[in-house]
């Protein structure tokens, strides 16, 4: 998958005080992603975290009413996968040490353009896609196996509980065929589980994905085809 179709489903928070800064990078970036808000400081920036969902935090460190590394801290209470990003106009240590150990993901220095940063997020969702925290469906669907999401350039795809946990098994275990009692015990729990229900549920996630994505292996249970 190409970067930019990776980065067509990342949704950014930018926080940063310097307002001709803020405003240029909005102006320049927020087409290339799935969305690109903004805030004027750590304060702001924390109050629209808290309200929206956001796939990756990108912070200058030096603001008044909260520092970037504060800010960073404070998202990682709520949220300790998201991606961070901090920005600095310098390279300092001891700064460096501490965002190590809150767990931020990128260090980058000012100045840099606006082609560095989307080079520094993409690489991020890379890796994350690697990680199989995020997976490529094909025919443009990703999704995130961490937060039940799964999305198809800017929109989402809405799944259901049982939807949810069928596609977890089915991906959890994607070199194999999953078996109709493993299919029973992790998604109905043994409670009402029927044939008819399984086969109900099936189609319901091919229909909102695509067919070929889930294949049946008659008698025995269903395999998810990534290839």
């Amino acid at each position: 998958m190409s970067c930019h179709e990776i980065l067509k489903n990342v949704s950014i928070l930018y926080v940063e005080d310097e307002e001709d800064i803020r405003n240029l990078l909005a102006d320049v970036l927020e087409d290339e992603f799935k969305s690109f808000d903004t805030a004027k400081n750590g304060e702001e920036g924390l109050a629209r975290f808290k309200e929206g969902k956001y796939d990756c935090l990108i912070t200058d460190i030096e603001m008044e009413k909260m520092d970037g590394l504060t800010l960073a801290q404070r998202v990682r209470e709520i949220d300790d996968r998201i991606p961070i990003v901090l920005l600095t106009a310098y390279s300092e240590k001891e700064r460096l040490f501490k965002a190590i150990d809150i767990g931020v993901t990128k260090y980058l220095v000012k100045p840099f353009t606006p082609d560095k940063l989307l080079e520094v997020v993409c690489e991020i969702f890379q890796k994350e896609l690697k990680k199989n925290r995020i997976f490529d469906l094909g025919q443009g669907f990703l999704y995130d196996i961490n937060k039940g999401e799964l999305k198809k350039g800017d929109e989402s795809v809405a799944l259901t509980k049982k939807e949810k946990l069928f596609l977890d098994l089915l991906l959890k275990n994607k070199d194999r065929v999953v078996t109709f009692n493993e299919i029973e015990k992790e998604v109905w729990d043994g409670v009402d589980f029927s044939e008819n229900a399984l086969r109900t549920l099936v189609k319901r996630v091919r229909k909102k994905i695509y067919k070929d994505l889930v294949k049946n292996f008659s008698g025995f249970g269903y395999k998810i085809n990534l290839s």
